[in-house]
């Protein structure tokens, strides 16, 4: 497919975004720190050439940190993605980022389900995290986050019924962290949650709403493909076999 976004802009997103705890460089590795927060804010990055005696003393490096081997790649069979996976790496989700213009995603009118930016995000949508897996490492990460951002809650009466985190990086907001309750479902509240979102990003200057989600995860990616979200790359994560 063709790279629209580089991998040198989407890692700065994510660092303004999804930051990491402790980041640590080592000759042209990034080694991103962040226990239990996910792989997005703890994965090593390739950010040069492939250099396989660099690669043998980063291993040692992680063993040293105690930190386990979790490989970004950002482009299919590539160097550095042919080479792990000759190591005997494997696959690890398969993600798919999505972006949409602002000016598209909110020219028509969301459903009519209640939307409110907050922060900090109130201990409903923290439980409502937490509830589906968000726990409070990954939370932390929207704490760390150092630009303009915010938390969206969805409510339906006085029920918390979807929550999510967007914080802006240049003239992009990034969307995180998206949860809809079970038992609101199919009734709109993610695609309202999006329009509003769109809203925020209009208000702070953005052109463009970006989110990332797992290939098999077919409810986002039918939500995105349904308000016209663009697919502008693929990646995905390499760890070693059992």
């Amino acid at each position: 497919m063709k790279f629209e976004i580089k991998q040198s802009d989407f890692l700065i997103l994510l660092e303004d975004t999804w930051p990491a705890e402790k980041v640590i460089h080592f000759d042209n590795w990034k080694i991103r720190i962040s226990d239990g927060a996910g792989k997005r804010a703890s994965a090593i990055s390739l950010e040069g050439v492939w250099e396989e005696a660099s690669f043998i003393k980063l291993k040692d490096l992680l063993k040293k940190l105690g930190k386990s081997e979790i490989f970004m790649v950002y482009q299919s069979n590539s160097l550095f993605d042919k080479k792990l996976n000759e190591l005997n790496y494997q696959i690890f989700d398969r993600s798919c980022i999505f972006e949409i213009a602002v000016a598209e995603l909110i020219k028509s009118e969301p459903p009519p389900i209640k939307m409110f930016s907050i922060w900090p995000a109130l201990h409903v949508q923290k439980e409502l995290w937490n509830s589906y897996g968000i726990g409070w490492q990954r939370q932390a990460v929207m704490d760390r986050a150092p630009n303009l951002k915010t938390s969206i809650l969805g409510r339906s009466g006085d029920n918390p019924v979807a929550s999510a985190f967007i914080a802006k990086s240049g003239d992009v907001a990034f969307l995180h962290a998206l949860v809809v309750d079970r038992n609101s479902r199919r009734q709109g509240v993610a695609r309202a949650l999006m329009k509003h979102a769109g809203q925020w990003a209009k208000e702070h200057n953005c052109a463009k709403l970006m989110v990332v989600t797992t290939e098999t995860n077919a409810a986002a990616t039918s939500l995105y493909s349904s308000l016209e979200f663009q697919l502008v790359n693929k990646y995905h994560y390499r760890i070693p076999k059992a």
